[in-house]
């Protein structure tokens, strides 16, 4: 048996199910001995093209390299894969990149692979799954990798993407969005009071920031539509919405929410509903975090989007 690297990567239409897919279809004809974190990372030559998904699968084989090599082309060709320009996008690529069998090459392929050395969105991963793996006649990944001083533009997105995934976080997020939900009504209704008499500014102020938070949440659940959920995890088959409120933040049904638990608290005169407000905000910021990675996987065009649209939870505030 030979151990082989093999580098996965996607830029091209539904890229999560791109290499989710190409890892059920090489472990049906190898051994699969590790699959890297998923990992979001800039083009490296080529024309001007959407960022890429990369991992590495480490796998154990009775192919040689150049059968192994037909197999994974035959792979990327059933996801439509193109070759029409060098370094170009594509919605499936797999190199190999590295063996325990010896170095190889000739017109087709050559192991290790020539660039692996060079290439941190192949290191960082391989390194993880495979740190003695050899990319060159006398280094392996981890040494190779600790020799590079420009490690920017990969990003690791999630340890685990391929299934069965852990829906362990997720569910206690939601879990803990109705828990905030319930410790500000008690927190209201431990100290809060309806205004006795003419109401006082900051409870003008109040009243006009919780009306202000829900046209900002509902407007913007009715901008997502079939693809809204309480989960940080988006649906299959969701869109990704820029447009409405999404124009000027990226979670406003988070901060819509915020904003009418804090005015809420204000016209209420509530001191424990202010700190749970504070509460709330900070959970919202923290799992806005979690689902922003899963939303990158999800979705190309999201980390351009990230780039153009600064705030996060309250259009034109943060």
């Amino acid at each position: 048996m030979t151990r082989y690297a093999i580098g996965l990567g996607s830029n091209l239409g539904d890229r999560l199910e791109h290499l989710v897919t190409a890892v059920g279809q090489i472990s049906a004809f190898v051994e699969a001995w590790g699959v890297s974190s998923l990992y979001e990372t800039e083009p490296v030559g080529g024309p001007e093209q959407d960022p890429y998904l990369n991992a590495v699968m480490v796998v154990d084989s009775g192919l040689g390299p150049l059968e192994l090599l037909d197999r994974l082309q035959e792979i990327e060709q059933t996801h439509r894969r193109e070759r029409k320009v060098r370094w170009g996008p594509r919605t499936l690529d797999l190199d190999i990149v590295a063996s325990d069998g010896g170095p190889h090459r000739d017109g087709r392929l050559t192991l290790p692979h020539p660039r692996a050395t060079e290439r941190t969105f192949v290191l960082i991963p391989l390194t993880e799954v495979w740190p003695e793996a050899p990319v060159s006649a006398d280094t392996n990944a981890s040494e190779t990798l600790t020799l590079l001083t420009h490690l920017s533009g990969v990003d690791r997105l999630a340890s685990e993407w391929v299934p069965p995934v852990s829906r362990t976080v997720p569910r206690a997020l939601v879990g803990g969005q109705f828990v905030i939900f319930l410790a500000t009504a008690v927190a209201l209704a431990a100290d809060g009071r309806l205004p006795e008499g003419e109401v006082t500014a900051i409870g003008v102020a109040g009243a006009l920031m919780a009306m202000a938070g829900l046209i900002l949440a509902f407007v913007s659940s009715r901008r997502l539509g079939p693809s809204v959920t309480p989960s940080p995890v988006p649906k299959k088959g969701a869109r990704l919405v820029m447009s409405g409120p999404y124009r000027f933040a990226r979670h406003p049904i988070y901060g819509g929410i915020f904003l009418v638990l804090l005015g809420t608290a204000l016209f209420l005169d509530s001191v424990y509903g202010v700190v749970a407000a504070g509460v709330a905000f900070v959970f919202f910021w923290a799992k806005s975090m979690y689902e922003e990675r899963h939303l990158r996987m999800r979705f190309n065009g999201y980390k351009r989007y990230r780039e153009i649209v600064h705030r996060r939870l309250i259009p034109f505030v943060i």
